[in-house]
């Protein structure tokens, strides 16, 4: 590595592994978190515009999920459907392209967004340009979640709350308690939660042939529940024995038991009948999540910086699963159980050395390495039944075994009072294991590995404070283990439009290019204005394909080729009263962007990646008088429209339109009230599918009602 030619500085450093000097390293390599300063601040001293959002923006209108808050965050969106698989997206894209990080680490398989509170959280970084110390894996970009640190002062608070959506209640509590004593500093959040929600819906499929008359035709009155329990807890422990060395350990544990399912009547209206008229799903998922990091940091004094970490992960999801169906005239055809059992597990190690050369100038370079394991089985048990469908018992076993280990380097430095430029490689291997045995019996092992140059940069104009930044970078998105287990999920009722779902050993990762860049005209501390855009070419896309395979239909992952996306985005945000004294107490913000992409091996029009969300837009304010009260609101809107996804199959994206209002009133200094309604507009969101399979058009529409969620609660600092 040392004779790549942008390193110029590297050998310089490496006769200075040994020296152990005192000083602080310079603000340049890595954006510094200073206390007190504000999130802009945050932002204009980071070399690749990272957008900080801090928790007491998250928790602002009271939203008692990680996934609500995100959605109003610039550069985001978050797509949901009542609260069932979020997911987060920048540039629009979902479904691996954007990387989210917990500690600034991968988070774990099963990961649920909407068990983790805003409480927990002590900030969210939002980065669309890739860091030479995390992972390449993000495409479009990065989401780091960093959990509450042990704070400087003691502090102990309780937080209770309660509301209800649909006619369905919820409630909470969460804690937070943090002390320290001398080199010794400790904290621990404790959260418990209880969603009780439904999802009531239609479903309209209509069959055509090639002269375009209908075949068949009936509708599903659909009715999906959920009940979560869940109990979240956050140690955390620091030592600091000096000023050189500090040893920091944090923990999180989430219980979360689910008890779901499905009621479908189906009502035929022309041609064939569907298998199953009526069928009832009953399933429980009880699953125990770990997380924990060991960090050690010693400052060096030279005013280098070494640091190293540990973290480890353990993910145990147990099912069991209940199905019976009748046929339309009301016989019993299927009586099934399942049971499931699903366990990821994995470690990790990281280190890095930052050295500065003189006051502008300084190189930081380091590894990673990591290995997952995802253990799957399967075992489904059918009862025998007179005049019922023919049992089928399966035995399935499924294992996906990742490794991965990353090398980088990054020199950075200011070439003048106005210029700030970083350079930096990261090599990154994996190795992918995969064996199945049961449907599809397959073994795979695969090694890859990839280069990512990142290049940034930042220019402040002469004579003003505007800022323009530029980003070149090389990312890419592996296969998940799920996705490469060659495990089968059958549908109950096999069409084109509900096809079995099926993982793909043999997928290779994406690889992508990556350019970005931004202007940004500050407004004092008042707020600013910022425009951005950006363009990335993804070769071996991964794509969904549709196949017909031993008489059912069945989707799996493939790769297919090259895509295109490009946006653009406009962010203002402006605080009237810092910017005129005698405007009123209003805080106004808002962004919007627009993203597009086409996929080369898909006939457009509207060829765009499946799941890109084309445009997003927030409009919010906040009325914060010298009183004891304030209130506030969100807009948020979701472009959808029709995506075309293969020669063959169509869909179509919801619009979702979302007015979030809440009223906060805080009597003294020791309690706090807030009142939060969420989803004001309850609009109803419809989803379509299209497949023209062997001389047949298939058509399915689904209608999903939603409803108003109104929560109050009380907080309580001890």
């Amino acid at each position: 590595m040392s004779r790549l030619p942008f390193f110029p500085s590297l050998l310089a450093v490496l006769p200075s592994l040994s020296a152990a000097h005192a000083a602080e390293p310079p603000s340049g390599v890595q954006r510094v978190e200073v206390q007190g300063q504000s999130a802009l601040e945050d932002r204009r001293a980071s070399i690749g515009a990272t957008l900080v959002v801090r928790r007491e923006d998250l928790i602002r209108q009271g939203d008692t999920n990680l996934a609500d808050a995100l959605r109003r965050v610039p550069g985001i969106s978050v797509t949901t459907t009542q609260g069932r698989g979020a997911e987060i997206r920048m540039s629009g894209l979902g479904g691996g392209y954007t990387q989210l990080l917990l500690n600034g680490e991968p988070v774990p398989p099963g990961f649920s967004l909407e068990s983790l509170s805003p409480e927990l959280i002590e900030r969210v970084e939002v980065s669309r340009s890739p860091n030479v110390d995390q992972s390449a894996q993000a495409i479009a970009g990065s989401v780091n979640i960093v959990l509450r640190r042990v704070a400087r002062q003691p502090q102990s608070d309780v937080k209770f709350s309660g509301g209800r959506a649909l006619e369905r209640p919820g409630a909470g509590v969460e804690g937070q308690y943090a002390d320290r004593d001398g080199h010794w500093a400790w904290g621990v959040g404790l959260g418990a939660t209880m969603e009780d929600q439904v999802w009531p819906m239609r479903l309209d499929l209509r069959v055509t042939d090639s002269a375009g008359a209908p075949v068949q035709a009936y509708t599903t009155d659909k009715r999906e529940y959920d009940r979560t329990e869940s109990l979240n807890l956050t140690p955390r422990l620091s030592w600091s024995p000096g000023d050189a060395d500090s040893v920091s350990t944090d923990h999180l544990l989430r219980l979360r038991r689910s008890h779901f399912g499905a009621l479908d009547e189906r009502t035929s209206s022309l041609g064939d009948e569907p298998v199953f008229g009526r069928d009832d799903l009953r399933a429980r998922i009880d699953a125990v999540l770990w997380r924990g990091r060991l960090g050690w940091t010693r400052k060096l004094e030279d005013g280098a910086q070494l640091e190293a970490k540990l973290n480890g992960t353990y993910l145990r999801s147990l099912g069991e699963a209940d199905f019976d169906g009748w046929s339309p005239e009301g016989r019993y055809l299927r009586d099934e159980h399942v049971h499931s059992l699903a366990i990821d597990q994995g470690y990790g190690a990281a280190g890095k050395y930052l050295q500065p050369i003189g006051e502008d100038h300084a190189v930081l370079f380091g590894w990673d390495g990591a290995y997952n394991q995802r253990d799957e089985n399967r075992i489904q048990r059918e009862r025998e039944i007179d005049g019922g469908l023919p049992a089928e018992n399966l035995d399935e076993v499924y294992r996906a075994d990742v490794g991965r280990l990353a090398l980088f380097a990054q020199d950075e430095w200011r070439i003048d009072a106005d210029w700030t430029a970083s350079l930096g490689l990261r090599w990154e291997g994996l190795r992918t294991v995969s064996d199945g045995k049961g449907v599809v019996d397959d073994h795979v092992a695969r090694t890859t590995s990839v280069f990512s140059p990142v290049l940034r940069s930042v220019w402040q104009l002469p004579d003003s404070k505007d800022q323009v930044r530029v980003g070149l970078g090389r990312t890419y998105k592996a296969p998940t283990p799920r996705d490469l287990l060659a495990r089968r999920f059958v549908a109950n009722e096999n069409s084109p439009t509900t096809p079995d779902q099926q993982g793909n050993p043999h997928l290779r990762p994406e690889l992508a290019w990556g350019l970005d860049a931004s202007y940004e005209h500050p407004l004092g501390k008042a707020g600013l204005v910022n425009i951005s855009a950006y363009v990335k070419r993804i070769a071996d896309v991964i794509l969904d394909e549709l196949i017909l395979q031993g008489g059912s239909w069945v989707q799996r992952r493939a790769n297919q080729g090259v895509a295109r996306v490009w946006g653009i985005e406009l962010e203002g945000r402006l605080d009237l009263r810092k910017r005129w004294s005698e405007a009123p107490p209003l805080e106004l913000r808002g962004n919007l962007g627009w993203n597009e992409s086409r996929v080369d091996a898909v006939p457009g029009p509207d060829n765009r990646l499946a799941r890109q969300t084309p445009a997003v837009l927030n409009l919010g304010a906040d009325y914060r008088p010298d009183g004891a009260w304030s209130a506030g609101g969100n807009f948020n809107l979701q472009e959808g429209g029709l995506v075309r996804q293969s020669a063959m199959r169509w869909g179509r994206q919801p619009i979702k339109r979302l007015l979030d209002l809440y009223a906060q009133w805080k009597p003294d200094a020791a309690n706090q009230w807030k009142l939060a309604l969420n989803n004001l507009l309850h609009q109803g969101e419809v989803t379509g599918a299209r497949v023209d399979a062997e001389g047949l058009s298939y058509r399915q529409t689904e209608s999903l009602r939603t409803g108003t969620a109104v929560r109050l609660s009380w907080e309580h600092k001890l």
